[in-house]
């Protein structure tokens, strides 16, 4: 895989170097004033500073972060002789991503600093003595410990036990993460919003040291909301910069109970419903009746259900499960969708790969998997159509090689939690080409293209020729849909490597957005699916694209009088409204639009 610098990365790394060129790496005790500084001459949209130890990266899914975050470890050993780092992931998908992107990028970052990055990884025993015999020992040596959040945040984990045998090298008695920690390693957290858990982060703390967080979602939580903000490249912006693929969202199906409860506050519950293909929203009083539902009267709120007279229930809760036909449907056209790009991008020597998103393994491994069973079946179907057609010559020749000797399909195949090793060979190796082997899941040598996961591969792990994504079950609360959708947002690379980008592209945005989209297959089932994405986007951006305007943004922006008297302008030009409840602004009119037609 070919590797360039990125401007937007270069930035990034940028900024962290500015700031902590006054930073005592020794005492640590001036970061605050660092940020201070930094902020005075530079504007980001999050200025709150923190008491702890965290410089904050926001960075949209399929930008680059583990490459930016790598080349930061370069970078601040160069600048700064730092040699000691983590990088802590909260998932074993994302590990092997990393450890991907490790190995993928050795070379190049050897020809940028004539430097080789260590790295250790904790399995066993004998991973643990080599991170004690050269990781802890060699303190001069630039090395990275790549860790879950599980290696360190149980008393009974092994780094947190002391093993005399184990330390006969070491000055003092201590467990090897107590020996960690006196090195003063400087942390990464890679997907912050997923390890905010209190027992990660007890002894996360006692590293007591400089740390970066990078991520397109942040957590909420006051402990470990955005703070210290460093660098901010959020998703309307990666957008507008042509740093992602866009995204069409197909909605298959018919939506049989398509009326939920969407909030419910002073007496009145304001339901929303989905009638020829729009969604709309009604409000409803207790007492009053819903036409909807043939004048049924509402008669009471609780737990997130709305009670009517004729015993009716409507929940706020929008979970599913799909039938079989409804999963058939959904297969159908998700290779439907595969055939229509796929020629056309083979051509440019772009390998096609669709995810599948499913309700349970027992469907793709059980004893009688109906939706590996189904794939094959419809797949095959839809093959033996696409043959018939006058296809360039070397495009049959690939589809040729969709069965293995013994006469299977070798198209498909599955990664879900704890794949650590499979009786089943051809299972193996279908799971290392997913988690290990990104550079041959994108070779035409690689018949493997479908790939179905239940929820393991639905944060951390991606790959830049994901063009069509399909689920076939409800999302898990824990995982949000902008998080699902990123897995496909990387811009494609071709067989030699090379990223299609809209440099590349001469800067065409034809050619670029012909390429460079993502297809979102869901149940009609999810009508609220576009507007939750939207809400998410908008949600971790800062720009004017929004629906509210928050004062503060303004005032960093500005100051504070400018600020006020901005406002006061918009407000009577009434482009925007005071909402009480929200403590924000509401945007009544596209505010850039409305000033420029006034000039």
């Amino acid at each position: 895989m070919i590797f360039e610098k990125q401007e937007y990365q270069v930035k990034c790394i940028d900024n962290i170097i500015t700031l902590l060129k006054d930073f005592d790496f020794k005492r640590q005790d001036n970061l605050k004033e660092c940020l201070k500084e930094f902020y005075n001459n530079t504007f980001l949209p999050v200025q709150n500073i923190s008491d702890k130890l965290n410089l904050d990266i926001l960075m949209e899914t399929g930008t680059g972060k583990t490459f930016t975050y790598l080349n930061l470890i370069f970078e601040l050993h160069r600048q700064f002789k730092q040699n000691k780092f983590i990088i802590f992931v909260p998932r074993k998908a994302i590990l092997e991503s990393v450890k991907q992107n490790i190995e993928l990028t050795k070379i190049y970052f050897y020809s940028e600093y004539q430097k080789y990055l260590k790295v250790y990884y904790y399995s066993d025993g004998k991973s643990q003595s080599a991170i004690i015999n050269h990781y802890i020992n060699n303190k001069d040596e630039l090395s990275v410990l790549v860790l879950t959040n599980s290696a360190i945040d149980k008393k009974t984990n092994l780094l947190n036990q002391q093993n005399e045998s184990l330390f006969k090298s070491l000055s003092e008695f201590k467990s090897v993460f107590e020996n960690i920690i006196d090195l003063k390693p400087i942390s990464i957290i890679d997907e912050p919003h997923l390890l905010k858990g209190k027992a990660f982060n007890e002894y996360f703390s006692k590293i007591n040291s400089l740390y970066f967080r990078f991520g397109a979602t942040f957590p909420k939580e006051k402990d470990y909301e955005l703070s210290n903000m460093i660098y901010c490249l959020d998703s309307i912006s990666a957008f507008k910069e042509y740093l992602v693929k866009q995204v069409k969202v197909h909605t298959l199906g018919v939506n049989t109970n398509n009326i939920f409860l969407k909030e419910y506050k002073n007496k009145k519950a304001i339901f929303t419903y989905t009638l020829n293909g729009i969604e709309r929203e009604e409000t409803i009083k207790l007492q009053d009746s819903f036409s909807l539902l043939n004048n049924a009267i509402l008669t009471q709120v609780k737990d997130n259900k709305a009670y009517f007279n004729d015993e009716t229930i409507i929940e706020k809760k929008e979970s599913y499960v799909l039938n079989n036909d409804e999963i058939k449907e959904l297969l159908k056209k998700a290779i439907d969708l595969h055939f229509e790009k796929e020629e056309k991008l083979f051509k440019k020597g772009i390998k096609a790969l669709s995810l599948f998103f499913i309700p349970n393994i027992t469907d793709f491994r059980g004893e009688s998997p109906f939706i590996k069973n189904t794939f094959e079946e419809l797949y095959k179907e839809k093959r033996k159509e696409i043959l018939k057609l006058n296809l360039d010559v070397r495009y049959k020749e690939y589809l040729e090689k969709d069965f293995d000797e013994a006469g299977n399909l070798r198209v498909h195949q599955g990664y879900f939690s704890g794949d650590k090793g499979s009786p089943d060979e051809k299972e193996a190796n279908g799971v290392k080409l997913i988690l290990e082997e990104k550079e041959k899941l994108l070779s035409f040598d690689t018949s493997l293209r479908f790939i179905f996961s239940v929820w393991a591969l639905q944060e951390g792990w991606d790959n830049p020729n994901i063009f069509t994504l399909t689920k076939l079950s409800n999302s898990s609360s824990q995982i949000s849909i902008h998080q699902q959708v990123g897995r496909g947002l990387r811009l494609c690379v071709n067989n030699k490597g090379k990223r299609i980008t809209h440099n590349y592209l001469d800067f065409d945005d034809n050619q670029f957005y012909d390429i460079n989209y993502l297809d979102i297959l869901v149940s009609a089932r999810e009508v609220h699916y576009i507007e939750n994405l939207q809400k998410e986007v908008l949600d971790s951006s800062f720009r004017f694209d929004s629906q509210t305007l928050e004062k503060n943004f303004l005032e960093n922006l500005l100051n504070v009088d400018l600020a006020n008297d901005l406002i006061y302008l918009l407000k009577k030009s009434k482009l925007i409204s005071y909402n009480k409840e929200q403590s924000n602004y509401k945007i009544l009119s596209p505010i850039y639009e409305s000033i420029k037609d006034n000039e």
